[in-house]
């Protein structure tokens, strides 16, 4: 069920997501919706809980035993609308983002993802200086929170071009910013 709300988004917005399209979307009866969520709010904030956790799956899978720089870049990859699966993500990642500016559930949710995002980049930071990969840098938690930043930029602008020129941009963009951060 919470597959078919994702699947509503993507294609046609958070507003779209009602108990009613969701039932019919994951081809069961809006009373079986109504037994696990009261509300659309239950049952998006539901939704996006499973984004995240499908999205820590992902990053599970990444081997921690390279370079720090190599496996920043791979755990960044999985966010990139490089390819139709990840655009879709991004484009319902985007959807419960905007929407947790004004929904305190939504806003918890994304408030402690950011959170474990921007800690896990800033040990892959600090593991590049104490490799010598990264010159010191004052505040690898501050550089982390900018790095996420870009990325959430890049996947806006990279969603507003044609699907031809996406992955082009993003790969080129976070390039630079990277080459920027880990020269010494």
């Amino acid at each position: 069920m919470l597959a078919a709300v994702l699947e509503v988004i993507a294609d046609r917005g958070l507003e779209a997501a009602t108990l009613r399209t969701v039932a019919a979307a994951a081809g069961i009866s809006l009373a079986q919706v109504q037994y696990y969520f009261r509300s659309k709010d239950e049952l998006v904030a539901a939704a996006y809980r499973h984004l995240t956790e499908r999205f820590d799956e992902k990053l599970a899978t990444i081997d921690l035993s390279g370079p720090p720089r190599k496996v920043l870049r791979e755990a960044l990859d999985l966010w990139l609308p490089l390819d139709e699966e990840r655009a879709r993500d991004a484009r319902v990642w985007l959807a419960f983002s905007a929407a947790a500016a004004t929904s305190t559930p939504l806003r918890q949710i994304a408030a402690a993802t950011d959170t474990e995002l921007r800690f896990a980049f800033a040990r892959l930071l600090d593991a590049a200086i104490a490799d010598g990969e990264l010159a010191e840098v004052a505040d690898t938690e501050a550089e982390a929170a900018l790095l996420l930043a870009v990325v959430d930029g890049l996947v806006i602008q990279a969603l507003a071009l044609p699907e031809t020129e996406r992955a082009e941009f993003v790969t080129f963009s976070l390039d630079t910013h990277l080459a920027r951060l880990f020269q010494h």
